[in-house]
């Protein structure tokens, strides 16, 4: 996980104060002045003194603006859906406090200290998933997301949620009063695309640990080779995230006196979902890499119009709020781990084919009677397919708003809703992985597992025992899953892993 990212991660843990520095409130008054001189002096500036969208051809007079600020919050927060999570709309707070701290938006200072007040009181706006389409900024979920610093929309508070007016009523806060550019600038930007993103990294990074523990298990399980995993083959193409994931695999197998004990047998090559680990997941760790670039570019980016910049005393409009990069980065992303859970879905599908495993059908001894694990293989292929029909890319169904004006659209938040449900497939299909992996090693008798798989085994025996009968299976799928909440466990496997 890269700096920014974790630095989000540690707030969101620590539930740190939030805090400007001097710098920063320089810039914001600097900015706030350029916008009070463009006033006094009448210019036409869009959003400023104009209407929004199509409507930014007709002028607003000078006492009419502060109501086209208010006016802006109120009409634009239309969105609908269930809530987005608490953690992704702390995200947002953070990140638009970061965003209107690089001086280039014009707000004023009260603005952007309501909005750290209500972070730090951990007074957290209901902000709706669905109704915007990544340009022209996160529009509906801005707004949402804006409306309690002016005492309106709902918030949870103490564990409950409530209406903002509620808490206004009662002393908890004061509503900021809004001056010419405070709206627009809450609203115009990438922040909900964007803390999505990050979300899923963070999640991300917990699948990429786990998932790794699960082939390695299953590799024991399956009585297959190491060899695939070896540093020169490779070194011999070269890329980057290959190497990292045979060695961190290797790293897990350490001592394994299950890949021992069959160093001489007779099958030549294991299936590719064994064979390939290294090539496909170590695209899929390219992949985060990748993305990881994007999103920590992103989170310093000022991404709401216009732009001021009190060093050439100007105001310009321009695209910033276009959240393509935040949309492909999101698709991009929802592949790479979509064939993620193809691969591990081929691996839990091998270990109930006795043909292939040469264990019991289906992982349980008295088959027959016992189903085992055939229909946990069951709901993994559905969520697998599940992912499949998802990772269609949201960022290509751009589509026009605004009585054409604004023509072409990023659907980043779709895409980002898409992910952030991919992922959580995923961590069930790892799940999965886990319970079918300990079972199939349970089936191979008491040999040694290696250093990351028999902490893995253990973890998951503790919560689940061996499938000796037929039992209520998805409470054991709950259990498991639980591991990605267990950061120790996470870390733990983690330094075995970069050893």
């Amino acid at each position: 996980m890269r700096g920014d990212i974790l630095k989000i991660k540690q707030f969101l843990e620590n539930q740190n104060s939030v805090t400007l520095t001097r710098e920063q409130e320089n810039r914001i008054k600097k900015a706030r002045q350029l916008i009070k001189k463009a006033i006094d002096e009448d210019r036409t500036i869009y959003g400023i003194n104009t209407g929004f969208g199509k409507l930014s051809q007709v002028k607003v007079s000078r006492d009419k603006l502060e109501k086209l600020q208010l006016n802006l919050l109120r009409s634009h927060a239309c969105g609908v859906g269930n809530p987005v999570k608490k953690d992704i709309v702390r995200i947002m707070m953070y990140l638009k406090i970061d965003n209107l701290s690089e001086g280039n938006s014009g707000c004023s200072l009260a603005v952007v200290e309501k909005l750290i007040e209500l972070l730090n009181k951990d007074i957290i706006p209901v902000v709706p998933q669905k109704g915007s389409v990544g340009a022209s900024g996160d529009l509906a979920p801005l707004a949402h997301m804006s409306l309690p610093l002016i005492g309106e929309g709902d918030v949870y508070y103490q564990k409950e949620k409530m209406k903002a007016a509620d808490l206004v009523g009662q002393g908890i806060y004061d509503p900021v009063k809004l001056g010419p550019k405070d709206g627009l600038s809450l609203i115009n930007g990438t922040q909900y695309s964007t803390a999505m993103l990050i979300y899923a990294m963070m999640e991300t990074d917990k699948i990429m640990i786990l998932s790794q523990l699960a082939a390695a298990m299953s590799i024991e399980a399956d009585m297959a080779t190491d060899v695939p995993f070896y540093n020169s083959i490779h070194q011999a193409r070269g890329q980057k995230g290959q190497i990292k994931i045979a060695h961190q695999i290797l790293n897990l197998l350490e001592d394994s006196e299950i890949i021992a004990s069959h160093k001489d047998c007779d099958k030549v090559q294991d299936p590719y979902s064994y064979r390939c680990i290294p090539q496909v997941y170590g695209t899929v760790q390219d992949t985060i890499d990748f993305v990881s670039q994007i999103v920590e570019r992103e989170m310093k980016a000022v991404t709401d119009n216009p732009l001021v910049f009190p060093e050439q005393d100007a105001v310009f409009s321009g695209g910033n709020f276009h959240a393509e990069p935040i949309a492909m980065s999101s698709d991009y992303l929802a592949i790479a781990l979509t064939d993620l859970g193809n691969m591990i879905e081929r691996r839990i599908a091998n270990l109930m084919d006795s043909n292939m495993s040469h264990l019991p059908p289906f992982l349980i001894e008295a088959s027959g009677v016992n189903s085992g694990f055939m229909i946990a293989h069951v709901t993994a292929a559905a969520l697998t397919a599940e992912n499949r029909t998802m990772a269609n890319p949201a960022s290509v169904e751009t589509i026009t708003t605004s009585a054409n004006q604004e023509d072409h659209v990023s659907m980043a938040p779709n895409a980002g809703m898409k992910l952030l449900n991919i992922i959580d497939n995923i961590e069930h299909i790892i799940s999965i992985e886990l319970l079918v992996a300990a079972q199939g090693i349970d089936l191979r008798g008491n040999l040694g597992r290696g250093r990351g798989t028999e902490a893995g085994y253990q973890k998951v025996r503790e919560a689940v025992p061996k499938l000796e009968d037929d039992r209520i299976m998805y409470r054991d799928f709950e259990k498991i899953k639980q591991l990605f909440n267990e950061d120790n466990f996470i870390e733990e496997i983690k330094k075995i892993i970069h050893k």
